[in-house]
């Protein structure tokens, strides 16, 4: 996905609400903004929205020294996530395809997004979030496709995007693995916005069910140009996978591979290029899918 230009006032927005949390005076707020001002003159527009925001966040470590503004944020949602696990297993366990369900719940935890919403506590009411779940209508939904592939693969790379929503993931992870297949996890090898990393999914006890992987990286999204080789290993060799959030969809449904997207499209630009409205749900296969 190429950078809109709407995306360029998000980029800004995401870096003043981070600053904010960072608890930046207004001479390094002033040098952040002028700086990344500076940077998005020249923006690529033909690089995803993702990797031009990286600059953002970059610009925020250097001049605040804090290298994880939302790591508090993480804790919490993780915590509180992990409140409703048993409810989302009971949802699972009453649906007539516990496998669908269990995808549904991994998408409706898709809603953290602190890079893009920044009402945090809006999006702890997990209570909200609960409402429904099963029966949440998908604008695109690919999954009876990735079901049948399924039958043919026992190799899944899963690839998480948020903390707290990892917690939903689980579910789906779960199910995936009790079902015979293989599946690896794969998280931020470093802080960025509140992306998922390695403690964050033993937090959610991804660690007590499947393998756990590093991306070797901690940008926005997942460009293949930033990925470990032995991330890319698993990603040539994985016959399914699953990727959640924006970032990743951003990123990678240019790229000839086995790709699922789970997500909700939290900017028009992303709708527009899902083909959906703004804020619907997803199950989407990549454009350029490619079998192995």
């Amino acid at each position: 996905m190429k950078t809109y230009f709407e995306c360029i006032p998000c980029i800004l927005t995401q870096a003043i609400v981070t600053l904010d949390i960072t608890g930046a005076d207004r001479q390094v707020k002033k040098r952040v903004i002028s700086e990344l001002l500076e940077k998005l003159k020249s923006a690529d527009y033909d690089l995803s929205p993702s990797e031009n925001t990286d600059a953002a966040y970059e610009l925020i470590s250097e001049y605040t020294g804090i290298k994880d503004p939302y790591y508090n944020f993480k804790r919490e949602h993780n915590k509180a996530a992990l409140l409703h696990l048993s409810d989302f297993k009971k949802m699972v366990d009453s649906s007539e395809n516990r496998l669908h369900a269990a995808a549904k719940i991994a998408i409706a935890g898709n809603v953290i997004d602190l890079g893009i919403s920044h009402n945090h506590r809006e999006q702890l009411d997990f209570s909200r979030i609960l409402k429904n779940i099963v029966e949440m209508p998908l604008a695109r939904d690919d999954f009876n496709d990735f079901s049948s592939r399924l039958k043919k693969t026992g190799n899944i790379l899963y690839i998480a995007d948020n903390a707290g929503e990892i917690v939903f993931d689980r579910v789906f992870i779960e199910e995936l693995v009790n079902s015979g297949r293989k599946v690896t996890v794969a998280v931020k090898s470093g802080p960025v916005i509140n992306d998922a990393n390695m403690e964050d999914a033993i937090e959610a006890g991804i660690d007590k069910i499947t393998d756990i992987i590093e991306t070797g990286h901690n940008k926005i999204g997942n460009s293949l140009k930033y990925l470990s080789g032995a991330f890319l290993e698993k990603f040539n060799n994985a016959g399914l996978i699953l990727c959640k959030g924006q970032g990743n969809f951003e990123t990678l449904n240019g790229v000839k591979a086995p790709v699922y997207f789970l997500l909700k499209a939290k900017c028009k630009s992303v709708a527009a290029e899902l083909g959906v409205n703004y804020l619907d749900v997803v199950f989407v296969k990549s454009k350029l899918f490619c079998s192995r």
